[in-house]
């Protein structure tokens, strides 16, 4: 029997630890309500950052494309304000803004005073620039993704230059040219007319050159042509070249894997181009085969009579005329009138022999060359997405 002091001691303790545990319960309560309100709020962040993501590849989608207007005026010295209007569009449940500027040289980021806005020279980081100092302005997209409770921003900031062709005059070719006809080739004052890597360049029958042949077997012919657009990281492949569009002008990079007859029209780059064609073994297995001389650079398993490994012609059979660069592996027929202004590559290391019935006029003009691997925002290179805190200037 219990005393009567000690009934409802038992109790007590119960009480007592149903406290404990009641006050335990609504601390975990607590704190599992606050973690649930950090793990929303970061979700939110989460979310935001993502839509602004999108919104961002939109924006830099429609760059690519065109559909942001980037006057030609805004790529030049003295680089007049781009102009375009901040755009606003709804995506579910995310109102998104996207704001377009050239990024204003505020720091003199890139070394240069004189300059109004950052320019995208190897000053800035970007070591295959054509030019070591004064390059192309680098254009900032800044989008931002808001639901009313979290709001992210990112920012791309991309530049105009798609590669730096290197050439080192009007026609450059990798063997001995034997022209005949009504072939004009002309250099200008920093881009001499033909830079032949074989030992003879011959003109007869009223072909003429302007700025004299150079001869020089160093030239750096590569087996594909990648090295000599010093593509860096636009084209890490060729095969992202599209293919030319079998009528209209072409206007951009272009890659014709079999050769080309068609008219040639428009600006840019052009390349005709046989992948399986190697100038330097090709020419290695026709004179080893047919010679009897053997070099270091003849691979017994590519013959140059291959089917396959025949390099890619460009006949120039309906005319046109283009601005810019145009590599072939080997220069065809030339039986209509044909312009190039800029620069022509020939890859083939034998004997170029062409016999022209109609005008071909070659003019080597830098600034044609310099622009054939650019346009308005039509391929970027430096595309590198940003933080907006981390970014050299933010649109106004």
């Amino acid at each position: 029997m219990t005393p009567y002091g000690e009934r409802g001691s038992a109790l007590v303790a119960a009480v007592g630890l149903l406290s404990v545990m009641t006050l335990l319960a609504t601390m975990s309560l607590m704190a599992g309500g606050a973690d649930l309100s950090v793990s929303k709020r970061l979700a939110r962040e989460r979310s935001a950052f993502y839509a602004a993501e999108s919104a961002l590849a939109t924006a830099v989608e429609e760059a690519a494309s065109g559909v942001i207007p980037v006057p030609e005026a805004s790529l030049r010295d003295p680089w007049p304000a781009i102009g375009a209007e901040v755009k606003r569009w709804q995506d579910g449940a995310w109102a998104c803004a996207r704001r377009i500027c050239l990024i204003p040289d505020v720091a003199d980021v890139d070394g240069d005073p004189a300059t109004t806005v950052v320019l995208f020279d190897r000053s800035f980081g970007y070591a295959a620039s054509p030019l070591p100092r004064g390059g192309y302005p680098v254009v900032q997209l800044l989008v931002t993704a808001a639901d009313g409770g979290s709001r992210q921003s990112v920012v791309a900031e991309v530049t105009p230059l798609a590669c730096a062709p290197i050439v080192a005059a009007a026609w450059m070719t990798a063997g001995p040219l034997d022209l005949s006809g009504d072939i004009s080739v002309a250099g200008a004052a920093t881009l001499p007319a033909v830079s032949s890597g074989g030992n003879r360049v011959q003109f007869s029958n009223g072909a003429l050159v302007e700025g004299g042949p150079a001869s020089d077997p160093s030239l750096p012919f590569p087996a594909g042509v990648l090295q000599i657009l010093n593509a860096g990281a636009t084209l890490p492949r060729l095969e992202e070249l599209p293919e030319p569009a079998a009528t209209g002008p072409h206007h951009g990079l272009f890659w014709s894997r079999t050769g080309c007859a068609g008219a040639l029209e428009g600006r840019g780059i052009f390349i005709v181009h046989n992948p399986s064609f190697d100038p330097v073994k090709h020419e290695a297995s026709r004179m080893a085969l047919e010679s009897g001389v053997w070099s270091d650079q003849y691979d017994p398993s590519y013959s140059h009579l291959d089917p396959t490994r025949q390099p890619a012609r460009l006949d120039i059979s309906a005319g046109g005329s283009f601005e810019g660069v145009i590599i072939a592996d080997i220069l065809g027929s030339v039986s209509a009138r044909f312009t190039l202004t800029g620069a022509l590559v020939t890859l083939t290391r034998a004997t170029q022999t062409l016999v022209a019935s109609a005008p071909l006029r070659i003019t080597g003009d830098r600034a044609a060359i310099e622009r054939s691997g650019r346009g308005a925002l039509s391929h970027q290179v430096g595309f590198r997405p940003v933080t907006a805190a981390d970014a050299t200037a933010p649109c106004p």
